[in-house]
């Protein structure tokens, strides 16, 4: 019996493979574990239309990772925060100031991408890193200053 696999199977094939299996098999472990589904032409299909569906978003996704690339490679964003007298924060700068600093700027940045190479903890000029989809990195600069 063919059968579309929904997800990886081992010893069988990964996620999307069309793979012929005994009919026991496929009735009594991949349908009742939602492993897999028969292999008919609707379902043949579906699988394409969403494959397809799937590529369209990854080509998104792609572009607009290169477009944020664009736009924050290379450039410097100023945060103002409190600090002391020594030029010692209260607070650490955050990814989340990161993020409000470069939207202020017009670039959509998710906190989870911004990566610190230390902790921001003084006054001064830092780089920083913006890691994207699809392995694309911006490094730009963070001046902090003190309010």
């Amino acid at each position: 019996m063919k059968v579309i696999l929904l997800k990886d199977v081992k010893g069988k094939g990964y996620k999307g493979a069309v793979v012929d299996v005994s009919d026991g098999y496929a009735q009594n472990f991949l349908f009742p574990q939602a492993l897999g589904v028969p292999a008919t032409k609707e379902a043949l299909l579906k699988m394409q239309a969403q494959e397809k569906r799937v590529e369209r978003e990854l080509v998104k996704v792609d572009d607009q990772a290169r477009r944020a690339v664009a736009e924050l490679d290379g450039t410097t964003l100023t945060l103002a925060v409190k600090a002391n007298d020594d030029g010692t924060l209260y607070a650490a700068v955050s990814e989340k100031d990161v993020v409000k600093a470069a939207q202020e700027q017009g670039v959509k940045l998710k906190p989870k991408r911004v990566v610190f190479s230390a902790p921001i903890k003084e006054i001064g000029s830092f780089l920083v890193v913006a890691e994207f989809p699809g392995g694309y990195e911006a490094e730009f600069s963070i001046i902090v200053e003190a309010k």
